[in-house]
């Protein structure tokens, strides 16, 4: 087995000593090209008991190789099939830090494999797609509920409690920026709308025009060119007597449609 993770050597060596009492081999060499890391190849050479090692992982069946894509006790018992999935994970999974995006990837060596995988992880509740790459395929979920249902159901509770803890964090940031962006816009909007009505009263008031109105439109022109900033609540509670809010949109629609430009109307 060959992995980036010291960890995960770590693992497999403690798993083959104590389970079967196998001798190991490790070897730690860097990479030449792209990411200089180092990677680990844990090997158990050939001993007596290798045979039935393989048999019971599912790996040999009778003389071949991987004759069933899952070996049959995954598929019996869930406690097996936890266990598999964590072992699929530590060897060729990944999970985006939840900062950026939700993102769970494994990589599968064939689509016979991804398949069955897929069946597994139904069964489990989790929704996983399949995407190509460039050396095989990978099975993938992207909600965040579903990666933390995976971690949960692999035993990660440390990495899960980290995840939920970035996660929680992260909702809370976007409904906040949400709701900012959301008065942000509604500001925007009010602004806009009360640039439109003075441009509109002025332009009445520079052709005579607000003289001759009702009272109840000149009180409502007169507040806004002395309050450009309050909202339709706001002068509407300036008014004599006070007036609602929908009471001030109407005024001021008339307001608008009399003090449009001639080319306008």
């Amino acid at each position: 087995m060959q992995t980036d993770h010291g960890a995960v050597a770590r693992k497999l060596l403690q798993l083959v000593r104590r389970e079967y009492g196998l001798r190991t081999e490790v070897r730690v060499m860097r990479r030449r090209r792209l990411r200089k890391n180092q990677v680990y190849v844990v090997g158990v050479p050939h001993q007596e008991g290798l045979r039935e090692v393989l048999r019971e992982a599912g790996i040999l069946t009778g003389e071949s190789l991987l004759g069933d894509p899952l070996p049959q006790a995954v598929r019996a018992r869930e406690s097996c099939a936890r266990a598999y999935l964590r072992g699929f994970f530590l060897g060729a999974g990944w999970v985006n830090h939840p900062e950026r995006e939700y993102h769970l990837e494994l990589a599968v060596p064939g689509a016979e494999v991804a398949d069955a995988l897929g069946q597994l992880l139904s069964g489990m509740g989790l929704a996983a797609r399949v995407s190509p790459r460039r050396q095989g395929l990978v099975l993938y979920l992207k909600d965040g509920d579903q990666v933390g249902r995976f971690l949960a159901l692999i035993g990660a509770q440390e990495m899960l409690l980290r995840y939920e803890e970035v996660r929680a964090l992260r909702e809370v940031r976007g409904r906040i920026n949400r709701e900012v962006n959301a008065e942000t816009a509604n500001l925007q909007k009010t602004v806009d709308a009360a640039g439109r009505q003075l441009e509109a009263i002025r332009r009445l008031a520079a052709t005579g025009r607000l003289q001759e109105l009702p009272w109840a439109l000149q009180e409502l022109a007169l507040l806004r060119l002395q309050h450009p900033e309050a909202s339709l609540r706001e002068l509407g509670e300036m008014c004599t007597p006070p007036l609602s809010k929908s009471g001030v949109n109407h005024r001021m629609r008339q307001l608008l449609q009399l003090g449009r430009e001639p080319e306008e109307r």
